[in-house]
């Protein structure tokens, strides 16, 4: 089946020029062109959507209303601003609503790839619903806790942008988001950003404190306590991988770049289970139970939601943008075997973090519980590096 793709403009001119510079992607797209945004309301309650390409400033409705509109009304459609309108109130309007923004003037190329990657991320789940759960996710809930302490921290006129960043740094979902935005096209960086501090150094105080006080982008759990878990624990797990990750990135002789996307991709590994908790919170309590049972969460959450956990987050993190690294480190930690490459990569630290980030520290190191998978490990001659990351691992608990 065919990608079907809406371009929204109001400038006539602008739909021409797409028009004809994607016109051999006519093979790949039916794309559907019209000049506002109840036009496109009308066009996408004909017929279905897989994504919508919006301008920003467009008379009567503009994109960023339109956009909500969609996620409410069509919350399976993948959202992308693509505007020339470089001003900052508007841009933060649209983080919630738009999964990824491009500038004007943008290279076919970027408009082709950037849409490309957002219907190859659809294919990691093959549940209909689980893809509307997903999409229509416009921020991860904070922990209660941290949401109210750096919202305390930004109304203190001498709070340090180093303290800023060492709390959001602290929390899944406000890490996401920073990262969503930084690598926005409406901040012009020329590379990704995969780390927490330099990206909060790029936006600025005043941005943060827009997107937290303002746009409501960052919000605290407000989802019912589930029996079995503790959102606590998720954090502290998060954290503890995160760093674990980042150890054996660099006993692996990894580069600067690659040691800050495998911290953040440990840091996000689970975030999937944010996802589900906050959005079908039942059917995760069916998980939870199952699992108590006998067998590990993903073989539970394959069984009763046909995708797992990393599925779900690398399938958010790749809608929002972040680099691929990330979100390839977030989708295949749970099962690294399905990914077509045969060297150590960030999956494999992410999923060998993962397994000793769980592991009981104080009853002794025993590499036999970890759940680690031998056979990927045995595929691209890891195996036998197994024990030294034991002992990397352990060295930082300790520490």
């Amino acid at each position: 089946m065919m990608t079907r793709v809406l371009f929204v403009d109001d400038e006539q001119r602008v739909l021409d020029g797409l028009r004809r510079q994607l016109r051999g992607l006519r093979d790949e797209w039916e794309m559907e062109f019209c000049g506002s945004g109840a036009e496109a309301l009308a066009l996408m309650n004909e017929a279905p959507v897989d994504v919508v390409v919006s301008d920003m400033k467009m008379p009567g409705m503009n994109g960023a209303e339109l956009l909500t509109r969609v996620s409410h009304e069509h919350p399976e459609t993948v959202r992308i601003v693509l505007s020339g309108h470089a001003d900052r109130e508007a841009i933060l309007k649209s983080v919630g609503p738009a999964h990824q923004y491009l500038a004007k003037p943008c290279e076919p190329e970027v408009v082709r790839a950037t849409i490309s990657r957002a219907c190859a991320l659809r294919r990691i789940l093959r549940d209909e619903n689980l893809k509307t759960l997903v999409s229509k996710i416009d921020a991860l809930p904070s922990l209660p806790s941290l949401y109210l302490e750096i919202t305390s921290a930004l109304q203190d006129e001498n709070t340090s942008l180093a303290a800023i960043g060492k709390l959001i740094g602290m929390d899944i979902g406000m890490s996401a988001q920073v990262l969503k935005v930084v690598n926005s096209a409406f901040f012009g960086i020329k590379r990704e950003v995969a780390d927490v501090t330099t990206a909060i150094s790029y936006l600025g105080l005043d941005t943060i404190k827009a997107l937290v006080l303002s746009a409501g982008v960052f919000k605290q759990f407000e989802g019912q306590e589930l029996e079995l878990f503790s959102l606590e624990g998720l954090w502290s797990h998060s954290q503890r991988t995160a760093h674990l990750a980042r150890a054996l990135a660099k006993a692996e002789g990894f580069e600067k770049e690659q040691i800050d996307q495998t911290f953040v991709s440990g840091m996000m590994h689970d975030v999937g289970k944010l996802v589900l908790i906050a959005g079908v919170p039942e059917l995760y309590q069916q998980v939870l139970h199952r699992t108590e049972q006998g067998g590990t969460t993903s073989e539970a959450e394959r069984e009763i939601l046909g995708a797992n956990h990393g599925e779900l987050g690398g399938y958010l993190m790749g809608l929002w943008g972040l680099p691929d690294p990330v979100v390839e480190g977030v989708a295949y930690h749970v099962s690294p075997g399905s990914f077509p490459v045969d060297e150590i990569s960030q999956i494999t630290i992410v999923h060998a973090a993962d397994a000793f980030a769980g592991h009981p520290w104080e009853q002794g190191l025993d590499l036999a519980s970890h759940p680690l998978d031998e056979d990927y490990l045995t595929r691209i001659g890891a195996l036998d590096r197994v024990p030294e990351w034991g002992q990397v691992c352990a060295a930082v608990v300790e520490s």
